[in-house]
């Protein structure tokens, strides 16, 4: 059965679109067939895998009007250059307030439905959002069954946490009970400041059993990757960035 997991915080800057494109590649790796699903209007996780963005005033790749509609998604999946990875690029649309009202109108069960039916030759969906909670974000979360949720190593690493769990509750509560938390990252690791090693002890003692062992390290290769449209693992196998979502994608696996 497929899974569909959501890389979501409200804070930006913290690794969320990296670890989208990192670990869905990593999955591929283990020989997952993986629909990356981009409602991000940022598209970067649509360019990091190599995928041309639709221009601003394009009306390609409609698929949020088409999840809407209850039209066929497969029309809108776009195969990359890597073996077992597709995606369903992020469009203009998805800054059109008008659909992501309507998004949030729609009933819950019935967008999953049809999220679904799209999904079914796949093994994993990984979804990608914009940095906040309302609107897209929370349409995410309604459609999947995990979320993992990126804590950078820094000051403050807390402060996106108050307000995403309290929403993971809300809607488990209200529109989609199968929604689970599959684990806190610790991303921007750097081994020889204090700083990080003392978040990693924080964040995995106050959320034991909720934080993945894999820790992501501050690591320039996987934002070069990025740029040039490709996970890290092919940019540069030797990557310590690239391994550490090697090893993130062994621990999901492992969850179910």
């Amino acid at each position: 059965m497929t899974r569909a997991i959501t890389v979501a915080s409200q804070k930006g800057g913290v690794g969320k679109t990296t670890t989208v494109i990192n670990l869905a590649a990593s999955l591929c790796l283990a020989g997952r067939k993986v629909l990356l699903m981009d409602l991000d209007p940022q598209a970067n996780a649509t360019s990091g895998v190599g995928v041309e963005v639709p221009a601003a005033d394009s009306d390609e790749f409609p698929y949020l009007s088409a999840l809407l509609n209850g039209d066929p998604l497969e029309p809108f999946i776009c195969e990359t250059e890597h073996e077992n990875l597709w995606v369903l690029p992020s469009s203009p649309e998805a800054s059109d307030l008008r659909v992501v009202r309507d998004l949030e109108d729609a009933d819950a069960d019935e967008l999953r439905q049809r999220m679904r039916e799209a999904a079914e030759p796949f093994d994993y969906v990984i979804l990608d959002c914009p940095p906040s909670l309302a609107g897209l974000p929370t349409l995410a979360l309604e459609l999947s069954d995990g979320l993992i949720v990126p804590v950078q190593c820094e000051y403050y690493a807390m402060e996106g946490l108050s307000q995403i769990l309290p929403l993971v509750k809300k809607i488990k509560n209200n529109t989609n009970p199968e929604l689970e938390i599959e684990g806190l990252l610790l991303t921007m690791f750097s081994p020889d400041l204090d700083l990080s090693h003392d978040v990693v002890d924080q964040i995995t003692e106050f959320f034991e059993g909720g934080t993945f062992s894999s820790v992501i390290p501050r690591d320039v290769l996987l934002a070069e990757a990025t740029s040039h449209g490709c996970p890290a693992f092919q940019y540069d196998c030797e990557s310590k960035g690239a391994w550490a979502y090697v090893e993130l994608a062994r621990e999901v696996m492992e969850n179910g």
